[in-house]
């Protein structure tokens, strides 16, 4: 859930911020999916890495 949450978020603000730049709606649109799918990308990347150095960590209590 949180990824898709982050797909609508950081697609929406690009998304709103295009707009109020004068593009076209095709480039609206493809704002939305490109940054959408790199926020997830990145909220990905931010979960494994936490979870790697988490796991790392936890045996040198």
């Amino acid at each position: 859930m949180a990824y898709l949450m982050t797909a609508i978020m950081t697609g929406g603000v690009a998304e709103i911020l295009s707009l109020f730049a004068g593009d076209t709606l095709g480039q609206i649109f493809l704002n939305y999916v490109l940054y959408g799918h790199l926020g997830m990308g990145a909220l990905a990347a931010a979960v494994m890495t936490a979870h790697f150095a988490d796991r790392r960590n936890s045996g040198k209590s």
